[in-house]
């Protein structure tokens, strides 16, 4: 007696078939663009870490390059008092004059990085600790990537936390 969930002979040109569908659909894939999620990752991990060379090195343009020039920047203090939304432009702006010029060194760790991907979308959530000569602050980062033309930037960045010591 044959079960009815297993596959018959009267079923396997179907099969073939759905096989051979897959196969053309990914042979008509041009062997450049044919990139799995581990290949993905990778490029968005250097991605997150461009930018947080960049901003511990106070290189604003380098900065400008990870993002897409209508991105949005959020951030909330976690007891709410600080809250905002800018522009990347505004964003650089403020962090140029408010940060980089008033500090003589800035360091931005991220760490414990959770990368979910879903077709050209990414988010990456991570633990911050950022550090100047006044302040050192702890918290989290949630980056969301978009890939245009094979390349991952940033379309946002959220993030939340607080001061935690003086120096």
């Amino acid at each position: 007696m044959m079960r009815q969930d297993s596959i018959g002979i009267r079923d396997l040109p179907w099969v073939a078939a759905a096989i051979l569908a897959l196969l053309v659909l990914v042979a008509s894939i041009p062997p450049g663009q044919r990139k799995n999620q581990a290949d993905d990752i990778e490029d968005i991990n250097t991605v997150i870490d461009r930018f947080q060379e960049a901003y511990s090195n106070e290189r604003q343009n380098d900065l400008r390059q990870l993002f897409f020039a209508e991105s949005v920047i959020a951030y909330d203090q976690e007891d709410g008092r600080i809250q905002g939304v800018a522009a990347l432009e505004d964003w650089l702006h403020a962090t140029q004059t408010q940060v980089f010029d008033v500090n003589t060194g800035v360091s931005d760790t991220l760490s414990d990085r959770e990368i979910q991907v879903y077709g050209n979308i990414a988010y990456v959530v991570c633990s911050y600790v950022y550090r100047d000569s006044l302040k050192r602050h702890e918290g989290t980062d949630i980056f969301t990537l978009m890939k245009m033309r094979d390349r991952w930037r940033i379309l946002s960045l959220q993030w939340t936390g607080g001061a935690v010591s003086t120096r």
